[in-house]
């Protein structure tokens, strides 16, 4: 049996929550057994995650406590693989122990292109770290080549990183109209004109770029509709309610069945600042949704009013 401890989940789902739930429930189990280390809580995560076989063994808050913790697991367990996902390599405490405790091969795999945060100790010490991760690791891994780039250098050789680009489970996203009425329904969104999105409230996904814009379209009967959860939730709140669009959002969390909320909508804006391979936008074109995808404002504003005007056949002016 080959033993594989994957860190870290976060309590929240987002991009590699996502790319992990959709890789265990794939793989073939008979001669591989995931673990996984994890921060916060998350029923159906865990649940979910644990109906496959896996454990989850919850990482305690602070250093000392947090490295006591991983070392006695890493040791107990004898893993024969470690794979660590990583938006940046501001903090590469788990590789270092895993080379200090363990013969563990080290798998670094990269999900982004800047860090969660962005902050600018954060962009220091990732270029302080980046070439002692790129020595430590076994294996290397990123979701596309501007993730490898950013993880390991620009100047990386095509056979020191393998390119795995996000996958999904299709058959869950295929498109349903009786799904997309149901939900419409239960979110009293029939007869509306919904722009969606789905992304944690951090920086990078830009929600109040997102909140400027649907304030400022004329758009009759809209409505937008924001999925996930995260530090910046509350802020948008305010702003939302700041720009007097707060009856037209509709805030839903961190949702379970994103799959089904994706038929509701009727398009799909993604306005990050930065990205490796958004999996959520990868989930709404399997959906059929027109998906909107661009770190320019302006180029956002008119893709989304060009698509409202020929698609619609209404031509939806802004408000002065």
């Amino acid at each position: 049996m080959v033993r594989v401890l994957h860190s870290e989940l976060q309590s929240n789902i987002g991009g590699i929550e996502a790319f992990l739930l959709n890789l265990t429930k794939t793989i073939n189990k008979t001669n591989l057994q995931f673990d996984f280390l994890m921060r916060g809580d998350n029923s159906y995560l865990e649940n979910t995650l644990k109906d496959y076989g896996a454990n989850i063994y919850k990482v305690p808050s602070g250093m000392l406590n947090y490295y006591k913790f991983v070392k006695n697991i890493l040791i107990k367990n004898n893993y024969d693989f470690v794979h660590v996902h990583k938006n940046s390599a501001a903090n590469i405490v788990l590789p270092l122990m895993v080379k200090k405790y363990t013969n563990a091969k080290l798998i670094v795999h990269s999900h982004n292109t800047s860090p969660s945060g962005g902050s600018k100790v954060a962009i220091i010490l990732h270029k302080i770290n980046k070439n002692k991760l790129m020595r430590l690791s076994d294996y290397r891994f990123a979701c596309s080549d501007t993730a490898a780039a950013w993880m390991f250098g620009h100047d990386y050789k095509d056979e020191q990183v393998k390119i795995i680009k996000n996958g999904i489970i299709l058959k869950d996203y295929v498109y349903n109209p009786e799904m997309r009425n149901k939900v419409r329904t239960d979110l009293r969104l029939t007869n509306k004109f919904v722009i969606g999105h789905v992304g944690a409230f951090r920086e990078q996904k830009n929600h109040k770029f997102l909140l400027k814009l649907f304030s400022q379209l004329n758009i009759p009967n809209a409505e937008l509709v924001l999925v996930g959860e995260g530090p910046l939730k509350e802020e948008m709140k305010r702003y939302a309610k700041e720009l007097g669009i707060q009856d037209k959002v509709l805030f839903l969390g961190s949702r379970n069945d994103v799959n089904n909320l994706l038929q509701a909508f009727d398009v799909f804006a993604m306005p990050s600042l930065w990205e490796g391979l958004a999996i959520a936008a990868i989930e709404a074109q399997t959906s059929g949704l027109p998906t909107l995808v661009s770190t320019n404002s302006q180029l956002m504003k008119k893709l989304l009013i060009n698509y409202i005007f020929y698609h619609y056949k209404f031509k939806y002016g802004l408000k002065k």
